[in-house]
């Protein structure tokens, strides 16, 4: 049987008679938690490194980083203890965090001026650049215990010689910062500020191996074919480089939208 008129209306007039009981059990004007969206921020670097011969006159390729299979998505990801993680469905990267890395990582090179050409994979189609800088995200996650919170970011990269396979610089960090407010973009300020600081001290790295082995270059060519004990050991040297990162300086600036 089909309602009445009359049955119709009482229906609405029972329903606009529930609605207002009902936002008052919801808490008054309640709203449905909105999807919020992240990225690393990029940091401004000012270099103050004396005696450098930047850029360098090579091509190189910043390969696409790899990201631990658990973090590789587009929720972030939440831990509350050693065995559980979650993946936050309200905030989320702006894209996957193996694209973002891949494109911050860049953009600090060539905000260092490091290299005459500073690629991707796309850039390598044609033609094979001299060296491949690569890397791999193995973490990226908040802590959340309830009441304490912290950022959790753990990277390794590594830049190899195309010529023989030679691996000239690695490196790998795993760090961790404290937040003191809740908010989500607390959380992905410290990751931005936490990666600024490596790249502060991975930039100087590099540069040393490359000012160090143009030194080397130039002196084979000023001397005799026989090497000294001073330059062989100035080579063993260029493989891993441990400095203070102090000749670089980190302009405030803002860290997260």
């Amino acid at each position: 049987m089909r309602p009445t008129k009359r049955a119709r209306a009482c229906g609405f007039l029972l329903l606009a008679a529930c609605l207002p009981g009902c936002a008052q059990l919801l808490g008054g004007n309640a709203e449905l938690p909105q999807r919020r969206w992240f990225k690393v921020n990029v940091e401004p670097m000012r270099n103050v490194l004396e005696n450098s011969e930047r850029p360098y006159p090579f091509q190189v390729q910043i390969k696409g980083f790899d990201v631990s299979r658990a973090y590789n998505r587009n929720e972030l990801i939440v831990r509350r203890d050693q065995y559980e993680l979650l993946r936050d469905n309200l905030h989320h990267w702006m894209e996957r965090p193996g694209d973002m890395f891949t494109d911050v990582i860049k953009q600090y090179l060539h905000q260092a001026d490091l290299f005459t050409y500073i690629g991707g994979d796309r850039d390598f189609y044609e033609h094979r650049p001299q060296y491949v800088l690569s890397g791999t995200v193995k973490a990226i996650e908040r802590f959340d215990s309830g009441d304490v919170w912290a950022a959790h970011l753990a990277m390794s990269m590594e830049l190899v010689r195309q010529d023989d396979g030679k691996v000239i610089w690695q490196d790998d960090f795993d760090a961790e910062r404290t937040v003191f407010f809740p908010e989500m973009k607390h959380t992905v300020a410290a990751f931005s500020a936490i990666l600024a600081e490596q790249m502060k001290k991975y930039i100087r790295q590099i540069d040393f191996v490359f000012l160090n082995n143009q030194r080397v270059s130039t002196d084979r060519d000023e001397s005799p074919a026989i090497p000294t004990a001073g330059t062989a050991a100035l080579q063993d040297t260029t493989l891993r480089i441990d400095t203070d990162a102090s000749d670089y300086e980190l302009i405030p600036g803002k860290l997260a939208p």
